[in-house]
């Protein structure tokens, strides 16, 4: 009876910590390279055993064969990674923001580390994750990414088919609906870039002998980070709706 009981827990325990670490891999903050793997191993193995005893009666009966135990934990690995590549979706709209902010204020050329992709990007670019990463942190979001992991089993209970044309229906909305902020949040510098080029075409018209490359760098990129002080809150805070909405609806009542 004790064999058979250590036996039922760990199979519950491996389904529920093939979720998770699905989810540590890709999910922001955690999956970054910085975070040593065997930390992620061990924040995953204990969130696992945390949320163990809640989730033992949703956990389906050990299937008869090893091909069936394999299939179930590859399912579970692959809606944990799901979430997490959700998550990182969605702050990819400050990714896009930051882009364009970048080209329209004359800094595209200049690179920083982006934390969020682990890789060179645009000065404002990685400025904008930075801060972002910082702020999910500080704020307590990142416990809300747990908890849309451990609410995640009410919409795909363990057993159950992989719902791929679900999931990929909601990820190609997700997709879309994330570059339409990052529009939405850039849109100030490309009004003002479209203002400034406009205004510099027309300098150059009624001023032929004026080096208009020369003066119009860099006024581009004073006034963009003026313009940048102004609206960066506002930037911030409708990226941060946008990812906190985002997770609510894996969340039951979100």
């Amino acid at each position: 009876m004790l064999e058979q009981l250590l036996a039922l827990d760990l199979y519950h325990l491996a389904l529920v910590f093939a979720r998770m670490s699905g989810a540590f891999m890709a999910l922001p903050g955690f999956a970054s390279a910085y975070v040593p793997v065997r930390v992620r191993v061990f924040i995953a193995l204990g969130v696992s055993m945390a949320l163990l005893p809640l989730l033992i009666p949703t956990m389906p009966p050990i299937p008869a064969t090893v091909g069936g135990i394999v299939r179930l934990i590859a399912i579970e690995i692959t809606l944990g990674a799901f979430i997490g590549l959700i998550a990182q979706v969605l702050l990819a709209s400050l990714h896009f923001a930051g882009a364009v902010i970048g080209l329209t204020s004359g800094l595209a050329n200049a690179f920083v580390f982006d934390p969020i992709s682990e890789s060179q990007g645009a000065l404002f670019t990685g400025f904008l994750n930075m801060m972002a990463l910082v702020l999910i942190f500080v704020t307590g979001t990142h416990m809300l990414m747990l908890q849309a992991v451990a609410e995640s089993y009410t919409l795909f209970p363990p057993g159950n088919p992989l719902p791929t044309g679900d999931l990929a229906d909601y990820f190609s909305r997700t997709l879309a609906q994330t570059f339409t902020i990052g529009l939405r949040l850039s849109s100030p510098f490309i009004v003002f870039s479209l203002v400034f080029q406009t205004a510099m075409g027309v300098t150059a018209r009624l001023m032929p002998q004026m080096n208009v490359f020369f003066v119009a760098l860099p006024a581009q990129i004073l006034l963009a980070l003026g313009l940048m002080a102004l609206v960066l809150p506002s930037i911030i805070l409708w990226a941060m709706n946008h990812y906190e909405n985002g997770l609510r609806n894996f969340i039951a009542g979100g």
